[in-house]
């Protein structure tokens, strides 16, 4: 939460079953710290608790805070983790922790380490404020968790005497002495005339971050601000402002300019020589009970938002961090502080406080085989606010040997008679939970129960149908690999599902055996195949396609079992989709405004309409703008294409054009259809983008995008998309913008044509960017395009050499061309011609 200012011991197992990764519901992660994740209802609401015990008794378990270097760095409770993690001091969980400063971005509340103040920060003012009953959680000297209250009393000499301030970094109130601290929230005290101020400057230390409790320094009264004066003081970074007023004012009112002033500030007893204390608040259970320490009426406790606190038990042998995830329907919609307080009772909670929640709650936890932890709860804004203080988890452990150890087959399925399979290591941990380095290469298979196969080269061989164990050594450690062997297949399944390449191209057929509904190992080379309609050949697992376009299958069988492709040889794109409706398509926008429709009025490429996408990137300046034509449930194209194509009109305006495919895995990649800049150009052209081999197919094209990155480029226009294709063939084809006319104009290789329009045309647009010459093939001819004689008119000049003898060309003039008062034409000028 922002606040606006200026500122176990293990024993070493001699054997070790290959296990699965316990489940996030509860997990021992490391000796002394144990995580549950907790699904309820309070409040009528499903709730999502996260708790991470922790036994402060353990030896290798201790708690600290963690910040950033500065203080006043903002950073997410992953990252600070990470940096925190070290040999012998690895971060196993951690929770956000202190309120701090929007604007400043220092923790608001005392922050102190070892009796030494890192941030002396402020007191709240009000009941219905976090720390209105000044609070904390801390580890004491003798090593207790202990969630109390605490005071501090700030001691002023003076000229022999000595006396305490009221309070500190707070507003004053009458008959009351304040001491202003480079913490205050403002850079001057803001307080009435009815007081005075004594300015003290050139202490030696920093009174808000650099002094030891009970530590005394002096400085120099520089500045008095006396009575009735309306300007406040300003608070001095070397130094520190005492305000009173009323009964309070003759402690200071015999200061003068010049004189020494000394300070020091110390803490009650109960936390002295404290390992640490991070202030916060409310408290939320005092003595087992629920007792909050705000008013009750306050906003910031009937709010329902998540939470995150840090409890203790009643010897103070063991801590909790706490969250509960809120404002998401459905699954978490989090808890008022009254009801988060009688939760925590409910869990085990003797004394406890809370700290910053809303969309800072956060906590990581390390997974097994992790070595930094990773973020376990789902915060509120969909990711992880940087905070400026966390609370963290630490196992001191060292490491130790190997002893758990989780193995998984190299290859996934059961094993056929006469395959054989090998085995990797995916995890190794010790005694302590630490990860160690997993080296398969360490493993190595002894033998194997029910004689149901036999170990070769350090792989298993399946010899008959059955289950055993297959016994092996990790180091020192005997690890169990469960194996099941069959003698039947059921089905064949073969990947792709569909072949489609270009003639005397090629693809990788993999194929596998099904034996009642589970994945078999077997020699794949041993499946016999086919091929139909003289479609190609089959060398092991490769399909070389024929020389001529066609379209059959090819079958794999073995024993009784069969499986068959379809195979289609072309060398041309194949249309995925003429986009003739819009049926199935929605607009989607991010940090823009967009609309689609279908456009019958522009000359379609194909077909008889195409889909105008109109973008609005104006209103957002900050980060990439993006306007999306998106299929529903995603546009299926077939096989595994390598490239997509489609026709695109462009506006002009250097955008960005993309598009999204999800593969069979799930799995979306963003591609290009032009570089970020490259949407140059007006009127129709073809553009493809490449799709990654690596895709599983079959694959689905989700969206086709314009996109912006540059704050300067942020305009508003309309593109419109057409006849969507799918490339197969490495072999180039050249897609035809138009099919030449047999009544089409006949021309000498250096005609001139001139345009005349009905009315008087903006000649600004008079240019090859919007006034044109094609070929066929959608090649723009070098033309010259001038104005013609007046307004009316446009010339254009045929290329230096004249165009090329026999070939056909269009003369486009684009209906972005304006008249006079830059109103547009409704569609597209095309006159087609033919060079004799």
């Amino acid at each position: 939460m922002f606040f606006t200012s200026k500122r176990i011991p293990a024993f070493l197992l001699a054997f070790a079953l290959v296990f699965s990764i316990l489940p996030v519901s509860a997990a021992t992660l490391s000796p002394g710290v144990y995580h549950e994740t907790i699904s309820t209802t309070v409040g009528g609401y499903p709730q999502k608790v996260n708790k991470l015990s922790i036994d402060v008794t353990n030896p290798y378990a201790k708690i600290e805070y963690g910040v950033s270097n500065p203080i006043n760095t903002l950073k997410t409770v992953t990252n600070l983790s990470r940096e925190h993690t070290y040999e012998r001091h690895h971060v196993i969980g951690a929770i956000n922790a202190s309120f701090f400063s929007y604007d400043d971005r220092f923790p608001v509340y005392l922050l102190a380490k070892n009796d030494q103040i890192v941030n002396l920060g402020n007191v709240s003012t009000n009941f219905n404020d976090f720390m209105y009953t000044p609070a904390a959680f801390g580890i004491t000297a003798d090593n207790k968790a202990k969630v109390g209250r605490y005071s501090l009393e700030r001691t002023i000499e003076h000229n022999g005497s000595s006396f305490t301030t009221t309070d500190m970094n707070r507003y004053r109130s009458n008959d009351e002495l304040i001491l202003y601290t480079d913490s205050f929230p403002r850079e001057k005290t803001v307080q009435n005339q009815y007081g005075i101020e004594v300015v003290v400057t050139g202490v030696p230390k920093k009174v808000d971050s650099q002094l030891k409790f009970g530590e005394k320094v002096t400085g120099v009264v520089s500045a008095i601000r006396p009575y009735n004066q309306y300007t406040s003081s300003t608070i001095p970074k070397d130094g520190f402002v005492l305000s009173a007023q009323g009964s309070e004012v003759s402690k200071i009112s015999s200061m003068k300019i010049g004189e020494e002033v000394s300070l020091s500030v110390d803490v009650d007893a109960a936390w002295k020589g404290s390992q640490f204390m991070l202030a916060s608040g409310p408290l939320l259970v005092q003595e087992g009970k629920s007792a909050l320490t705000i008013d009750l009426a306050s906003p910031r406790v009937t709010e329902r938002t998540s939470r995150t606190a840090v409890a203790t038990d009643a010897t103070g042998g063991r801590a909790f961090f706490v969250t509960v995830d809120g404002r998401q329907k459905g699954y978490s919609q989090g808890m008022t502080l009254v009801e988060f307080a009688n939760y925590l009772v409910t869990i085990g909670a003797y004394n406890a406080i809370n700290l910053d929640g809303g969309g800072s709650t956060a906590m990581v936890s390390r997974r097994y085989g992790d070595v930094y932890p990773t973020i376990i709860n789902r915060p509120s804004d969909g990711s992880e606010r940087s905070v400026s203080a966390i609370l963290e988890a630490i196992s001191t452990a060292p490491y130790g040997q190997a002893t758990k150890v989780n193995v998984s087959q190299d290859q996934e399925g059961i094993v056929a008679v006469g395959a054989s399979v090998g085995f990797k290591v995916d995890m190794v941990l010790d005694q302590y939970y630490n990860a160690l380095s997993a080296d398969s290469s360490k493993l190595v298979l002894a033998s194997v129960s029910n004689s149901v196969g036999k170990i070769e080269n350090n792989r298993f061989v399946g010899i008959k149908a059955g289950t055993g164990t297959i016994t092996a050594k990790y180091d020192t450690t005997t690890v169990a690999i469960p194996i099941t062997v069959t003698d039947t297949i059921d089905s064949l399944v073969a990947t792709p599902l569909d072949i489609r390449v270009g003639t005397g191209e090629s693809a990788k057929i993999s194929v596998k055996g099904i034996s009642k509904n589970q994945q078999v190992i077997f020699n794949p080379a041993a499946v016999n195949w086919t091929a139909s309609n003289g479609v190609g050949s089959i060398n092991g697992t490769t399909f070389t396609a024929g020389t001529s376009e066609a379209t059959g299958t090819i079958t794999g069988t073995y024993g009784a079992s069969r499986v068959n492709i379809p195979v289609t040889l072309s060398n041309k794109p194949f249309q995925v989709s003429s986009l003739d409706s819009v049926t199935g398509l929605k607009t989607e926008a991010v940090r823009s405004t967009a609309t689609i429709g279908l456009e019958k009025t522009l000359q379609a490429k194909e077909g008889a309409a195409s889909v105008k996408l109109n973008y609005d990137f104006t209103a957002f300046k900050d980060y990439t703008s993006a306007a999306y034509v998106s299929w529903t449930n995603g546009l299926a194209i077939p096989a595994s294409p390598k490239k997509i194509g489609a026709w695109v009109y462009g506006d002009g305006a250097n955008h960005w054009l993309r598009a999204a495919i999800t593969d069979a895995a799930g799995t979306e990649t963003a591609l290009d259809f032009t570089a970020d800049g490259g949407l140059n150009w007006v009127g129709w052209k073809y553009v493809e983008a490449n799709v990654p081999s690596t895709l599983i197919a079959p694959i689905r094209l989700s969206k086709i995008y314009v996109a912006e990155p540059s704050s300067t480029k942020k305009g508003k226009g309309s593109i419109w998309i057409d006849s969507i294709q799918a490339v197969y063939s490495n072999q180039s084809t050249p897609m035809k913008s138009f099919n030449p006319s047999t009544s089409a104009r006949v021309v000498d290789t250096n005609k001139q044509f001139t345009v005349t329009f009905n009315q008087a045309m903006n000649p600004a647009y008079f240019n090859t960017k919007h006034v044109y010459v094609e070929d066929e093939y959608g090649i723009r001819q070098n033309v010259i395009v001038q104005s013609g004689t007046n307004a009316t008119k446009l010339v254009v000049s045929a290329p230096t050499g004249g165009y090329a003898k026999g070939k056909s060309y269009r003369l486009v003039v684009t209906h972005f061309a304006p008249n006079a008062n830059n109103i547009r034409m409704l569609k597209d000028s095309i006159t087609e011609f033919k060079v004799q």
